[in-house]
């Protein structure tokens, strides 16, 4: 379960990001999470929940946007989505690491390999500041 991993990882990010601010607590974190990183949203979730406790950023919200997975034919050099969403549905987790699993969508050839869509990032943080008044 390479969610749980993720999450402390994301979980560190957002505490030295916070520190850095002078946060009192972590309200909400938006993350970016790439179709073929294989992540599931929901074990990230509460990974993330499990990793943050007795944290300023236990009880975060955590939202998660996906980043569309693109593929290179190393024939035609088209770059872009796969045609076939069904095979893509069906990946796991040693099938992302291989090349020539798509076929391309213009030429039809499946010399392809993976080029995007295995990111994921912390995009936005949102953080309370300790009230100046």
């Amino acid at each position: 379960m390479h969610e749980f991993s993720t999450a402390v990882g994301v979980v560190e990010t957002v505490l030295d990001v916070a520190r850095q601010n002078n946060a009192i607590k972590v309200k909400k974190i938006e993350l970016v999470v790439g179709e073929f990183t294989m992540l599931n949203d929901d074990q990230l979730k509460f990974s993330f929940e499990i990793a943050s406790e007795g944290t300023i950023a236990e009880g975060a919200e955590v939202i998660i946007k996906k980043q569309k997975g693109e593929i290179e034919c190393l024939d035609c050099q088209y770059k872009g989505e796969i045609a076939d969403r069904e095979k893509k549905e069906e990946l796991d987790h040693f099938v992302v690491d291989l090349v020539n699993i798509f076929e391309c969508p213009k030429c039809h050839s499946n010399r392809t390999k993976i080029s995007g869509g295995r990111d994921i990032y912390v995009n936005n943080i949102e953080i309370e500041l300790e009230d100046e008044s």
